[in-house]
């Protein structure tokens, strides 16, 4: 155990750095980290490559292959969570993999607490689920079902889960689906006050918050994972901005944002991905990724890797834009160390961008002293490494 707790105050110590040393644009992957997904079960070491492109990744503890010691048959009715010795030494050498391949990224572990399988998680006949046909018909995809989030004996349960799969040293945080903290708040603020307390202070803390704001938690949470931008219920891309600028501003240090764009009409929808990828570099210090929508069949959130995301502005040099000074008549900017990076909102119409020297666009490979972005788009255009 010694051991253990000595290679988690390693890691929690090299958080801040992976965040604040990493170049842009930053790509985050949630649970599934390419276009063919990852397998069930332990990272391959393909699959290990995927996750190492990303800056920041989350997922089940089972897909780092670590396993609760015991033959416990479902994981909440654990009197105590310890994994089994060598299932640790398999997680921590995946998550060595990675770093090595990308030492910026960020390691996250999904913890239920408000819907699960019942399969391996309570008995059918626990009082914490919540049966909801409603919500049991919308989340038939994942045969997911409601708990009882409000219990102190279940939100004990959550919080020790939590404690004991920072404590392994494999994960840097743990990540809350359906963080909505404006439903029913005081059992939120009571669970993540526990949490917070079994995670130490320096483990990362980050919720999905989709479109709303994390307003009563956020001196507990360090990231909002903000889901669906392009959606029905997430569609305003000033919404986007004001809650990207707000995540910057209001959550507790470190902060990140993970902003998530889906596409509507296929994955080759380029002026989307580019206006997402932009909107998120110009308004946050923030992570991004253009993903699949959920109604799929497939698996949620598989997303292609875009040429764009390879070119790399360095870090910013100039601060976040903001929504009363926009520049190039309706056109947001922002200066990186390598470059410079427009986003122009669907509303207006096109811009001309004009720059002193030769620019190359990444969107197309150009190089030019004049280029024009339309509205609906964005556009990183590098000073460095023209050809």
């Amino acid at each position: 155990m010694t051991n253990l707790r000595a290679q988690n105050a390693t890691v929690q110590d090299s958080i801040a750095f992976k965040i604040t040393n990493r170049d842009f644009p930053s790509i985050f992957a949630a649970w599934n980290a390419g276009s063919e997904g990852l397998p069930p079960g332990p990272l391959n070491p393909s699959a290990l490559s995927t996750v190492a492109r990303h800056d920041l990744y989350w997922a089940d503890f089972s897909r780092f292959g670590l396993r609760v010691a015991g033959n416990q048959q479902y994981l909440m009715e654990a009197t105590s969570f310890e994994f089994t010795p060598e299932s640790i030494r398999a997680a921590l050498r995946r998550r060595a993999e990675v770093l090595a391949a990308n030492p910026h990224t960020v390691i996250l572990v999904n913890v239920h607490y408000n819907a699960a399988n019942p399969k391996d998680f309570l008995p059918p006949e626990s009082p914490i689920w919540l049966r909801n046909d409603q919500f049991d018909a919308r989340n038939k995809e994942y045969g997911s079902h409601r708990l009882d989030f409000s219990n102190p004996a279940f939100q004990d349960k959550v919080a020790a889960l939590c404690g004991a799969l920072i404590t392994t040293g494999v994960f840097d945080g743990c990540m809350l689906d359906g963080w909505h903290d404006d439903d029913n708040t005081a059992a939120r603020i009571s669970l993540i006050q526990k949490i917070r307390a079994t995670i130490g202070e320096k483990a990362l803390l980050v919720g999905n918050v989709n479109q709303r704001l994390p307003t009563q938690t956020a001196n507990y949470l360090n990231g909002m994972y903000m889901e669906g931008f392009g959606a029905k219920f997430f569609p305003d891309w000033h919404l986007a901005a004001q809650n990207l600028l707000w995540g910057e501003s209001h959550l507790r240090k470190p902060g990140i944002t993970a902003f998530e764009g889906w596409w509507s009409a296929g994955r080759d929808q380029y002026p989307l991905m580019r206006e997402v990828t932009t909107l998120a570099l110009v308004f946050s210090n923030g992570y991004v990724v253009f993903s699949d929508p959920n109604e799929l069949p497939t698996p949620d959130h598989l997303h292609d890797w875009y040429p764009i995301w390879d070119k790399s502005l360095g870090k910013p040099t100039a601060p976040l834009a903001t929504l009363n000074r926009p520049d190039l008549n309706g056109a947001y900017t922002r200066a990186f160390e390598k470059g410079e990076v427009v986003y122009k909102p669907p509303s207006n119409r096109e811009v001309t961008v004009r720059f002193d020297k030769p620019h190359l666009s990444a969107a197309t490979g150009t190089t030019s002293m004049s280029f024009i972005v339309a509205p609906g788009d964005g556009n990183m255009f590098l000073n460095t490494g023209l050809h």
